[in-house]
């Protein structure tokens, strides 16, 4: 039995509260905070404009893609410059330029790369990286196309040789080599890898140098007729030249048949078709978001595509989801005040409450970017449901106990209202801030970024709910409090009743359901890691952006993003492994641009692509990937990439390593940490260690089940989307706990039937506790009005979580959990002596 149970807080919130005792302090008090609020709203409006969505700032400077941008920046001199990729929609060219170059000026030092400067600079490219120039790039195109018109004219003329190279190339493999004719050709055909088809076309080109023969083939060979009359007629030299450079994967090929692969040849469908002209436009890669949004919307039929593109889109959708999920979470938080209160006095001091606690909290993140603080746009936009949620909890727990020293004909009703609810507010408060700072102290910058939020977010909370609503308490007489009825709101209804019939079943049959507890937990334990989850970009994005409707125009057009790929040591030294990505990447349908590869062109033995490729001790691989940045594509294939132990840098590593950062530090750091303060703060406050263990093994249920329900109706939910469940959970729901748990030692203070005593608590915080989980519930449910998946995910699985821990939990489990430990409920103390009298 735990006698005597009293709470001792500190003697300042007691000397608050007397000095208040009267209408003239109140006064007062009331016009301070209506400064405070009015200071705080000029910092709040502009707090939605300062949100950050780069991941960028939030990667460590060990994570393996910041590395490996940091050694393509200073040896390579690559970076500090993104690409916007524009799509017109025009019927002229000159027009959709002209569109671009009117609207440039809203774009910090920009420049814009049309489709023949982006040839031209293509081939400039091409020259540097094998050691030519202009002026000899011009003779031996000459030279070249003057050596294959002669070899031409000759096969014509000498026509039996030609009949002679067919017969040789196409007639030996058809009969197995059964005539031992041009021994050459036959070592030539054993060396080279292929198909028959192609081992023999590209063994009679090494015999005989004569690149005429990938034009024929074994079904086409003795038509001799058919092949003086494709010689005769035959003027397309770049297709020729083509032709000869997909044969070098094997062998090696001089500078002047490299520098003649068709350069356009990746790009030759890739800036226009039909009525569609594809323009990059390079950006400072810390170009403005706002710069960017303002550039797109000022484009007459154009799309804006690219990461930058992405991240301005959402900080546009978000700023008008802020405002729409906050005016929403202020209506269906009143329907539910009205439904559940039905007074309207009560209903205003707790909107307005809410409302002073989302000011301080958007305030106090203002005043934190001045100190160098960036908001990331999520831990922004959980802020409004939590703090509307804690503060309405909070609230509604004082003057529902208000209501309670009334209906006893208390004299100081208020005082003694505010003293008996001072214990569960403060023990919720403290709780939950512990449980949100130890985001803080996570190794991870976003993780911490977010937990500066989130405790921001908790205080902020906080502070109103109790001084913000006892100052309009104090000032509000108490018959003003029932309008428009006559009596007070009761705080005993019919879902007390059906509370205790709840609790008492569970404490009957507690064995059983604490059996279907922990078989739950461990079933979904066990299918927690087959969740698939995402990275898409159309997570963050309504489905109508203009950003993400212009990604499916671009596959169309130039398809492409860029990795980068950094090897130590020298391209001599990793021959072999550069060579054989090299292919496979190739072969993939990817450009490589590297010491033995442009574009889609295999070089080998180049001095003059080594030593651009290779400085320090470092090489570098650029490799265009065939799909747009961020997309499944990109990131899979980046991902492959990571897995085989590359140093892999670009858009798509750094999304990958903030995800795989962020989860695998949250799930083994964070979240064992938020568990082990709570439970740490917990015990030195209860004097008990089963309580916060039972309450964590409780709170683990709700989360799991909001997870697994956001999985089932999403099928695969956004990354971030079960982090968040979590987090919240793990601290919002300890609320409602502490409400009971506090009101149990109120209950065994006359009586050691510890039964009884679970089922009287559960059944006198039941109003409150149900209250205060269908408001929480609502605030978060309000995120699914936004046009983002991804707040919709985060509103349904918060939401879902909160009404079973509310309706199932609380009432049910928690009951047949204290009715099976008994006196061991409080083990190993009864009270600890310093905090309980």
């Amino acid at each position: 039995m735990v006698t005597n149970v009293k709470l001792v807080f500190p003697q300042y919130f007691l000397l608050y509260i007397k000095s208040r005792n009267n209408v003239k302090n109140g006064l007062v008090s009331l016009v301070l905070w209506l400064l405070l609020i009015m200071i705080l709203l000029h910092f709040a409006i502009k707090t939605p404009s300062l949100f950050t969505y780069s991941d960028s700032p939030f990667l460590s400077s060990s994570v393996q893609s910041v590395r490996a941008d940091k050694i393509v920046t200073n040896y390579f001199h690559i970076g500090n410059v993104d690409n916007l990729y524009i799509i017109i929609n025009s019927s002229s060219y000159n027009q959709a330029l002209q569109e671009i170059y009117s609207n440039l000026y809203l774009l910090n030092n920009a420049t814009v790369i049309t489709p023949n400067g982006y040839v031209s600079m293509l081939k400039t490219e091409y020259l540097s990286y094998l050691g030519l120039n202009e002026k000899n790039f011009s003779s031996t195109i000459s030279q070249l196309y003057e050596n294959l018109t002669r070899l031409k004219l000759y096969l014509i003329s000498n026509f039996q040789y030609f009949e002679y190279q067919l017969n040789i190339t196409f007639g030996l493999p058809l009969h197995n080599f059964t005539s031992n004719i041009c021994p050459t050709y036959k070592e030539n055909f054993d060396k080279v890898n292929g198909s028959l088809l192609e081992k023999a076309r590209y063994a009679g080109y090494l015999t005989f140098k004569d690149p005429f023969l990938f034009y024929f083939g074994f079904n086409n060979y003795t038509n001799y007729t058919l092949a003086l009359k494709f010689l005769i007629q035959f003027n397309n030299y770049t297709s020729l030249i083509e032709r000869i450079l997909k044969t070098q994967n094997i062998t090696s090929v001089n500078e002047s048949n490299v520098i003649f692969n068709n350069i356009t040849t990746a790009f030759n469908s890739s800036f226009h078709k039909g009525t569609l002209w594809l323009f990059i436009i390079n950006v400072p890669s810390n170009e403005s978001l706002t710069n960017i949004n303002q550039f797109t919307e000022s484009l007459r039929n154009a799309y804006v595509i690219g990461h930058l593109a992405y991240y301005a889109q959402s900080a546009y959708y978000t700023q008008s989801n802020v405002e729409i999920i906050d005016i929403t979470t202020i209506i269906l938080v009143m329907i539910l005040l009205i439904l559940l209160v039905r007074s309207i006095v009560p209903i205003l001091i707790l909107i307005s409450s809410a409302g002073t606690s989302l000011l301080l909290a958007y305030g106090l993140m203002y005043m934190e970017t001045l100190l160098g603080y960036k908001i990331y746009y999520i831990s922004g936009l959980v802020a409004p449901p939590i703090v509307f949620g804690l503060n309405i909890d909070y609230g509604i727990l004082l003057i529902y106990r208000y209501f309670e020293e009334i209906n006893k004909n208390n004299l100081d009703a208020l005082l003694y209202a505010l003293k008996n609810s001072i214990k569960g507010i403060l023990l919720s408060g403290i709780s939950i801030t512990i449980g949100f700072s130890s985001f803080i102290l996570s190794p991870s910058a976003l993780l911490q970024n977010i937990g500066i939020a989130l405790v921001t977010s908790s205080i902020s909370a906080l502070i109103p709910a109790v001084f913000f609503t006892y100052t309009l308490l104090l000032l509000i007489p108490q018959r003003y409090l029932s309008f428009p009825r006559r009596k007070l709101p009761s705080i005993t209804d019919i879902r007390q009743r059906y509370l205790y019939k709840l609790s008492n079943f569970a404490v009957r049959h507690n064995k059983l359901l604490v059996i279907l507890m922990l078989v739950s937990i461990v079933i979904f334990i066990f299918y927690f890691p087959s969740i698939h989850t995402n990275v898409n970009i159309d997570e963050i994005l309504p489905p109508h952006a203009n950003s993400l409707v212009g990604t499916k125009v671009l596959n169309q057009l130039y398809n492409y993003s860029i990795d980068y790929i950094i090897l130590y040591g020298s391209p001599k030294a990793n021959y072999t492994l550069i060579y054989n990505l090299t292919k496979t990447l190739i072969d993939q349908g990817n450009l490589v641009y590297g010491p033995m590869s442009l574009g889609s062109q295999i070089i080998v033995n180049n001095s003059n692509l080594y030593d651009h490729f290779h400085q320090g001790n470092y090489t570098l691989l650029i490799i265009y990937l065939k799909y747009p940045v961020f997309s499944n594509g990109a990131i899979n294939l980046t991902n492959w990439l990571i897995s085989k132990g590359f140093l892999v840098g670009g858009d798509n590593a750094q999304r990958i390593d903030i995800v795989n950062n962020t989860v695998s530090t949250y799930f083994s750091y964070t979240l064992p940490l938020t568990i082990i303060l709570i439970v740490i703060y917990l015990f030195m406050i209860l004097g008990s260690i089963l309580l916060p263990l039972r309450l964590s093994l409780t709170v683990g249920l709700s989360s799991l089940l909001g997870a697994f329900t956001v999985a089932l109706v999403y099928n695969s939910p956004y990354w971030l989307s079960p982090l968040v469940i979590f987090a919240l959970l793990f601290s919002l729901g300890i609320d409602y706990d502490m409400f009971i748990i506090i009101r149990l030692f109120d209950e065994m203070k006359n009586d050691d039937d510890i039964n009884s005593a679970i089922v009287r608590s559960v059944e006198n915080t039941g109003l409150v506790v149900t209250t205060c989980g269908l408001i929480l519930a609502g605030a978060f449910f309000s995120l699914m009005v936004a046009n983002m998946r991804f707040l919709q995910e985060i509103g349904l699985g918060v939401g879902v979580s909160i009404l079973f821990d509310t309706f199932v939990v609380r009432p049910i489990l928690v009951p047949a959990i204290i009715s099976i430990l008994k006196k061991y409920n409080f083990w190993p103390f009864k009270a600890r002596k310093f905090l309980y009298t």
